[in-house]
């Protein structure tokens, strides 16, 4: 006589089903991190600028190449380097209203109003900002200060500055640099 013994045993579709459901979750977390499910990080547009500043011409920036950038989607920072005068340049950094800048065309970037009148910026194309628009006022009014009365002004648009520098910082809208030339103030 045979005694009984208490095996357990899983049913082969039991076995099936379980690898199915094992093989699902599996492939749902592959796909959501392919996918982004966990968070998509933007990336820092890369870009080749190339600007060039003289006081009686004003200022031209050509972008050689590299990703298009939206206009109003960055920020164009100005900051005095080391040569170009007796100040802390972090000190002055001034953001370049856009309401300045023009396209090839004549064309500003935005209208009076502050709407947008250019798309973008890509390869092939120049922006400028002409000798009117290139004054400390408005351009870089963090240049200007009044001290005992006096006023100060360390703008770029001055004679004495010829052969110094200063640097453009295209920085995106969260705070990361896409680019920085060293520009000379030529007359």
């Amino acid at each position: 006589m045979r005694a009984k013994s208490n095996e357990n045993a899983v049913s082969p579709v039991v076995g099936v089903m379980l690898m199915l459901v094992v093989t699902i979750i599996i492939a749902a977390v592959v796909s959501g991190f392919a996918g982004g499910l966990t968070g998509s990080q933007t990336t820092t547009p890369v870009v080749s600028l190339q600007a060039e500043y003289s006081i009686q011409d004003g200022m031209s920036i050509w972008h050689n190449g590299g990703d298009t950038l939206t206009i109003g989607e960055f920020r164009i920072l100005l900051t005095p380097s080391a040569n170009f005068d007796s100040i802390e340049s972090d000190a002055y950094v001034s953001e370049i209203s856009q309401l300045l800048i023009e396209d090839g065309s004549g064309t500003f970037w935005y209208d009076y109003k502050g709407g947008r009148e250019v798309p973008r910026f890509a390869a092939g194309d120049v922006a400028y900002i002409n000798t009117t628009n290139c004054y400390t006022e408005k351009l870089t009014p963090s240049l200007t200060y009044v001290s005992y009365g006096k006023t100060y002004n360390k703008g770029i648009n001055q004679t004495e500055k010829v052969g110094a520098t200063f640097y453009l910082d295209f920085v995106a809208k969260d705070g990361k640099r896409i680019t920085r030339m060293e520009v000379p103030v030529k007359p």
